[in-house]
């Protein structure tokens, strides 16, 4: 028996930094991502090819520890598998730009292991433990913002998810004559271990000070830099919201205006922006409605809105005045599925 599993990748429209929080995102799947295809075989080794990284095995009692290896996040998925498995991964997400290839292919894994071992899962439970892998097993202290939207992702949709409930609405873009699009900044991109789990301890701090788990509304003094770590918390998360209303309906100007607000915060108060993101965004500024980073930050995407008629125009002020990038349309698509 063989089975074959698909995830896209996501992009998020607004509300970085925010899911780990338990706030709200508006994230969409995208129509590139993860196909996986999974059968038994035979042995006690589990056996993984990627198009992209090769070939590895491992045996299945004694799987290796996480060490930054590409196929980490095949031995976590695979960990509760008593028998040994052949995995083929194909990807057409470009790695390490912040659009969640990780999240994809864990969900596509996992998929495509519930079904070939008769597991039953749902949608939402895939993408908890796509998740739980992540946090555990890699050692990124991520929220659930991408695992959920390359799980539960709806052709057509954005998705206002609340990280804390674990709830969406279906939000509909009304883009008129303009364009999403995601631009890779082809900036080296390294999350787990790194500045991401900072920012993750330094919200702990910030509990800790103030004596709340509740980020979005509790008040007091902190020391720099958590008073701008908050602030951006707390701006972010109103962002969210105004984005959903402006970008259901039709405002893009207003659209536009958030998308820079929110680079703005993430690059000075949060501080996971960059050098790379930050030129990227201003020249895209100057030729869109407004850009920003997605993701985590520290390398990847950012997106910007722009007017049909000028993304020719916008591509190649990039290109004079940043470099190399790579342009990824932002269709809204489906989620996980199998094949």
């Amino acid at each position: 028996m063989s089975v074959k599993a698909f995830a896209p990748g996501r992009v998020n429209a607004m509300g970085d930094h925010i899911d780990y929080l338990g706030g709200w995102v508006l994230p969409l799947a995208l129509p590139l991502g993860t196909q996986v295809g999974m059968r038994w075989i035979d042995g006690d080794h589990h056996r993984v090819y990627s198009d992209t990284h090769g070939e590895v095995s491992w045996p299945i009692q004694q799987p290796p520890a996480s060490d930054h290896h590409w196929f980490d996040y095949c031995v976590g998925a695979l960990a509760d598998l008593s028998r040994p498995v052949a995995v083929e991964i194909h990807s057409d997400l470009p790695q390490g730009s912040g659009l969640s290839s990780s999240a994809s292919l864990l969900v596509a894994l996992i998929t495509a292991r519930s079904a070939l071992n008769d597991e039953d899962l749902n949608p939402l439970q895939i993408a908890q433990q796509a998740r739980q892998v992540e946090v555990e097993h890699i050692g990124l202290n991520c929220g659930i913002m991408d695992q959920y939207a390359s799980a539960l992702g709806q052709h057509g949709h954005a998705m206002m998810l609340d990280c804390q409930a674990l709830t969406h609405q279906d939000i509909k873009f009304e883009l008129g004559d303009a364009e999403l699009w995601a631009i890779d900044s082809k900036a080296p991109r390294k999350l787990a271990g790194g500045v991401y789990n900072q920012r993750v301890e330094e919200c702990a701090q910030i509990a800790s000070q103030l004596g709340s788990q509740d980020f979005f509304t509790m008040r007091g003094d902190l020391p720099a830099p958590l008073d701008r770590r908050l602030r951006h918390i707390q701006s972010e998360q109103k962002r969210v919201q105004l984005t959903a209303n402006a970008a259901s309906g039709g405002d893009l100007v207003m659209w536009g205006e958030l998308m820079n607000e929110s680079h703005q915060s993430l690059s000075q108060d949060y501080e996971v922006a960059g050098e790379a993101l930050d030129r990227l965004q201003s020249v895209l500024a100057e030729h869109a409605f407004g850009a920003r980073m997605t993701g985590g930050g520290f390398g990847g995407c950012v997106i910007a809105l722009i007017a049909k008629d000028r993304v020719d125009q916008a591509r190649e002020a990039v290109r004079r005045q940043y470099g190399e990038t790579q342009w990824i349309g932002c269709t809204p698509s489906d989620g996980a599925r199998l094949l």
